[in-house]
């Protein structure tokens, strides 16, 4: 199962489903990926690096918490680190990846969304739910 879990505000519970996904599911041995925009280490275009630790802080460690056999975390631009995210979830027969901004660019069998009505841009909410039109 390939699962994309977005939202459209911070702290609208994204990780919480996450986890709850991963600790209903353990057999699964998902393989669970946080992705962030925010700058990586200084001169690379994005970093991905493996959880390994357990643990209620930290978004990749609290997969693991959850049940989750794999937690990743790629900072920076997505668009660069494609190809090698892929290459990652091509070896998982289940993972979720939880961003919002993955869902036009992987193959995925479900595409979630966590709204949080009383934080949530109308505007965004309109701008994600309408049509996408073809790359020319």
């Amino acid at each position: 199962m390939r699962i994309i879990l977005g939202g459209l505000a911070r702290k609208c519970g994204k990780t919480t489903l996450v986890c709850r996904i991963l600790a209903l599911s353990p057999q699964n041995h998902w393989t669970a990926v946080k992705i962030s925009h925010h700058a990586p280490e200084l001169g690379a275009l994005f970093t991905l690096s493996e959880e390994l630790q357990p643990g209620a802080e930290g978004d990749t460690c609290r997969y693991l918490q959850a049940g989750a056999a794999r937690a990743y975390w790629l900072r920076g631009d997505l668009h660069a680190a494609l190809p090698q995210l892929r290459t990652l979830l091509a070896l998982s027969d289940n993972w979720i990846v939880e961003s919002t901004a993955a869902i036009p660019d992987l193959d995925h069998d479900y595409a979630l969304l966590v709204v949080d009505p009383a934080n949530t841009d109308d505007a965004k909410l309109r701008a994600l739910l309408a049509p996408r039109q073809p790359e020319r």
